[in-house]
C-alpha cells in the first residue's frame, strides 16, 4: 500500500500550483474545472514520491493554519546535503516566504528548516546523512516526505535507477550469514541493537529509547529500501546488523555508490562485518557493474577503518568539519574509495594499448621512439589477446588502468599517467594476489619507478635476465611476494 496524494484547499490555486513547480521540481497536470460546482484544481507528482492535490472551491471556508492542531501539521521534502538546505532556505527568504524554522540539527538526527508556501503550509526541508558506526556506520533515518527530485543522504530510499537492476528484493549469502532485506519481524531484534548507546553514539545518531521508535525506523529507513540487508547469523538466525550500498549523495554518477554498515557490539571482533562486506562488493562490481563504491567514516571509528582497509578500500582525504551530531559534536569524515575491476571486451582493445603507449612514454625514458613502435603491434596482436585482463575504468567510464595474468605470474601493469597516485596498481595487485593466488611479476631493471613500487608492496628480487623476451638489450627482474618464495627461480 503506498500513500497516493495530499489534497489541500486554496484561495490562490495558480500561485500555489507555480510555488511548488518551481521550487520543488514538481510537474503539474492540466487544469481540472467542473462549473457546476465552481471546483478546480491541479495535481502536481515528484517522481516516485506522494502526489499534492492543489483544489479550489468557491464555498471553502478561509480558516487559519494554527501550528500545533489535530490533523495534518506539515510536509517535507528531502534534499541531497545540508548546503542544499541551507542555500534553498536563503533563497526563500530573498523572495519574501517566511521562515518558520531556522536550519538547525534536531534532536533525532535532521538537519531542517520550515519554511511557509503562500497560504502558509508548513513544509520541512530535511537532510540527515548516514556515518561512522560500532564496527561500521550508522543506519540513519529519514522522515516520510513528498518526494521531490532529491534524496535525503545515502540513509534515504534510493529511486529506481535504469542504470542498474533494482534490488530491493535481492538476497545475498556468505559463508556464516545470509543478507535479506529487513521485514516486519526484525524490530525487536533490531530494537536490541540499536538501543547500545556504544553503536549509537559512534554511528552519529542516537540510541533508540522504545521499540516503537525502533519500529518507526525500521519502516522508514530499512523496509522496502533499495540497497540495504539485514545481516543475518545463519546458526542462530540472529538479526546482528545491516550492510548496503546505497547512492552516493555527493556524486551524481548513477554507477558509484556508498557502503554503509552497523554491528551489534555482540558480534565485533569476529570478522562478520568484513564478510559481508566482500558480499556485497562482490555483488555491486559483478552484478550492478559499479564503477567506483565509496565509503566514510569518522576518524575516532578505527574499527570502521579496519573493515574498510581489509576490504582494499583507498584512503580518498578527509573532509573536515562535515558533520554536526544530533548531540552537538561536530566531526571530520573520513573518505575512502574502491574502484571496480572488470574484465574488457576484444573491442576495449584499443583504448588499453593507448594507456599502454601513454604509459610506457611517461616511465619507460629507456626506451627510443623505434622501441616503442616495435612493441606495439607485438601488444596488440600477440600479447594482448593471449593473457586474462583486468582493467579499472574512472567515474567517466575511461580505462585508467590494466593487468594482464597469465597462467604463472602478472605479465603486465599499467597505470595512465592522469590516473597515477590513486592507487590502481595497488588494488590490481591485490586483486591478482588475493583472487587469482598470484604471487610473481616481471618488471624492466631500468624502470626504476615500477621496481620501487613493487618492492614497497613486498615483492622481493629472485632473479634477472640481461635481456627482454625478445632478446633486446632491456634486463628483466622477476619478483616474489616472500610468503610463497619456494627458492630462485633462476
Amino acid at each position: 500500500m503506498k500513500l497516493h496524494h495530499i489534497a489541500i484547499w486554496t484561495f490562490r490555486l495558480e500561485e500555489l500550483k507555480e510555488f511548488y513547480v518551481r521550487f520543488f521540481g514538481g510537474k503539474s497536470n492540466e487544469k481540472y474545472i467542473n462549473p457546476k460546482k465552481g471546483f478546480e484544481s491541479y495535481f502536481v507528482s515528484f517522481g516516485e514520491g506522494t502526489d499534492l492535490e492543489l483544489m479550489s472551491r468557491t464555498d471553502v471556508q478561509n480558516t487559519p493554519i494554527e501550528e500545533n492542531r489535530v490533523g495534518l501539521t506539515h510536509f517535507a521534502f528531502t534534499f541531497p546535503s545540508q548546503e542544499e538546505v541551507l542555500r534553498f532556505t536563503e533563497q526563500m527568504r530573498s523572495e519574501g516566504y517566511t521562515i518558520a524554522g531556522e536550519p538547525r540539527t534536531s534532536g533525532d538526527g535532521y538537519f531542517e528548516s520550515v519554511v511557509l508556501d503562500p497560504d502558509g503550509n508548513r513544509i520541512e526541508c530535511v537532510y540527515q546523512e548516514i556515518t561512522g558506526g560500532g564496527e561500521g556506520k550508522g543506519e540513519g533515518k529519514t522522515e516520510t516526505a513528498i518526494g521531490a527530485e532529491t534524496e535525503v543522504g545515502p540513509e534515504a530510499e534510493a529511486r529506481p535507477n535504469t542504470e542498474t537492476e533494482s534490488i530491493h528484493s535481492v538476497t545475498l549469502d556468505t559463508e556464516r550469514l545470509l543478507l535479506r532485506p529487513f521485514e516486519e519481524e526484525d524490530a525487536e531484534a533490531f530494537f536490541a541493537c540499536c538501543q547500545n548507546p556504544n553503536l549509537g553514539n559512534n554511528a552519529g545518531w542516537p540510541p533508540h529509547q522504545t521499540l516503537e521508535e525502533s519500529r518507526r525506523i525500521l519502516h522508514s529507513t530499512f523496509i522496502n529500501q533499495e540497497g540495504i540487508w539485514a545481516m543475518i547469523l545463519k546458526e542462530t538466525q540472529q538479526l546482528i546488523g545491516s550492510v548496503g550500498i546505497i547512492p552516493d549523495p555527493k556524486r551524481e554518477n548513477p554507477q558509484v555508490r556508498m557502503l554503509g554498515y552497523w554491528l551489534d557490539e555482540n558480534y565485533w571482533g569476529k570478522g562478520y562485518m568484513t564478510e559481508s562486506v566482500q558480499g556485497v562488493l562482490k555483488y555491486g562490481f559483478e552484478k550492478l557493474k559499479l564503477s567506483l563504491i565509496t565509503a566514510t567514516c569518522y576518524p575516532h571509528n578505527k574499527r570502521s577503518q579496519k573493515v574498510l582497509k581489509k576490504n582494499g578500500f583507498i584512503y580518498e582525504g578527509t573532509l573536515h568539519q562535515a558533520e554536526l551530531t544530533y548531540n552537538g559534536n561536530i566531526y571530520d569524515h573520513q573518505c575512502y574509495y574502491l574502484p571496480g575491476i572488470s574484465q574488457p571486451t576484444p573491442e576495449d582493445y584499443e583504448e588499453i594499448l593507448h594507456v599502454w603507449e601513454t604509459s610506457v612514454r611517461h616511465t619507460h625514458d629507456f626506451l627510443t621512439e623505434e622501441d616503442i613502435q616495435f612493441y606495439k603491434p607485438l601488444m596488440q596482436e600477440h600479447y594482448l589477446p593471449v593473457v586474462e585482463l583486468f582493467v579499472i575504468r574512472n567515474a567517466n567510464g575511461k580505462i585508467a588502468a590494466f593487468m594482464g595474468l597469465s597462467n604463472e605470474l602478472i605479465e603486465m601493469l599499467f597505470v595512465h599517467p592522469d590516473e597515477q597516485g590513486k592507487g590502481y596498481g595497488k588494488r590490481l595487485i591485490e586483486y591478482a594476489r588475493d583472487k587469482k593466488q598470484m604471487d610473481k611479476v616481471d618488471v624492466n631493471e631500468q624502470n626504476e619507478k615500477a621496481l620501487q613500487f613493487y618492492l614497497h608492496l613486498g615483492f622481493q628480487i629472485i632473479g634477472r635476465d640481461e635481456t627482454d623476451s625478445m632478446g633486446k638489450p632491456f634486463p628483466i627482474l622477476h619478483l616474489q611476494l616472500p610468503e610463497a618464495n619456494p627458492g630462485n627461480r633462476n
